[in-house]
């Protein structure tokens, strides 16, 4: 299946949603062309398209995952399903195809976001390496599993086992099994897998715990969306002068080098290639080595 978008929403409100149904859309609807998403006077859902998707979030000690393998459904609602997610950091992946594509029957794409404990992650790319070394690299990476990790694998291919050679990461430093881990050890471990990849010419995964965001970027695009918190809200007195962004969306595709159309309460930046990280209690700030 085509066309293979990732998103991370990471916001500061506890209480509920962190952004709401019509700003989603209106941002993705200038910022993903090509994967179905129309704002709300805009024209129907592209009946060719066969969509699919997968969105998860951690409330508490827990994973929530909804997966979509195969959605033929105008109906069928990715910002609503988005937004469903009970957690400050909100994890998707997002993939069209036109009707028909290669086969009379499309296949189910592997696009589940992986899984263990509090942690959450997904990966762009399906493959591992380029230049037929992903065999070599699966071997590896395989090899740095502690048995409890190898036995939690649901075997749903190369975008699961580099989440969970992160995860490996984090055990090796001591940290896979503390409440929350800090966002330098988070970076530290994305730094592990990227070496033990080979770092190849692309890597994009996103990985979080419900509190913090790690990303590996290198390939394609990567957009940063902040939205602002509304002037003279609750919320905006509550954060004080030096914080002033409620959410921030994180989307990493194909698409073309120059930034997207501006959306109303919305600031689009492009970020550079790279690991880092973002918290839910600071959203809109960028941390790297």
């Amino acid at each position: 299946m085509d066309n293979v978008a990732l998103f991370a929403l990471v916001h500061g409100n506890p209480d509920g949603r962190g952004v709401e149904a019509s700003w989603l859309t209106g941002v993705l609807s200038r910022c993903c062309e090509g994967h179905g998403f129309s704002p709300e006077d805009g024209a129907a859902v592209d009946p060719t398209l066969v969509r699919a998707w997968s969105v998860g979030g951690v409330q508490g000690s827990e994973t929530l995952v909804q997966s979509r393998p195969v959605v033929r459904e105008l109906r069928a609602d990715f910002i609503a399903d988005f937004l469903r997610a009970p957690s400050q950091t909100t994890l998707a992946t997002h993939a069209v195809a036109p009707s028909g594509h290669g086969s009379e029957d499309i296949p189910v794409p592997r696009l589940g976001l992986a899984r263990f404990q509090r942690w959450l992650g997904v990966r762009a790319e399906s493959g591992l390496a380029a230049e037929d070394r992903d065999d070599a690299v699966r071997e590896r990476l395989k090899a740095t599993l502690p048995d409890f990790l190898t036995r939690a694998l649901s075997h749903s291919g190369d975008r699961e086992l580099a989440v969970f050679g992160f995860l490996a990461a984090l055990h090796a430093n001591g940290d896979l099994n503390k409440p929350y881990v800090g966002p330098p050890q988070i970076r530290r471990a994305l730094a592990s897998l990227d070496e033990l990849l080979g770092r190849p010419a692309r890597l994009n995964l996103l990985v979080c715990d419900g509190r913090t965001l790690g990303v590996i970027h290198r390939g394609g695009r990567l957009l940063l969306v902040d939205a602002p918190i509304p002037s003279g809200s609750r919320r905006a007195f509550a954060h004080g002068p030096e914080q002033r962004v409620q959410a921030s969306l994180v989307i990493h595709d194909d698409g073309p080098a120059e930034l997207p159309p501006a959306f109303d309460g919305a600031e689009i930046r492009r970020l550079p290639e790279g690991i880092f990280t973002l918290s839910a209690r600071q959203p809109g700030q960028i941390e790297r080595e």
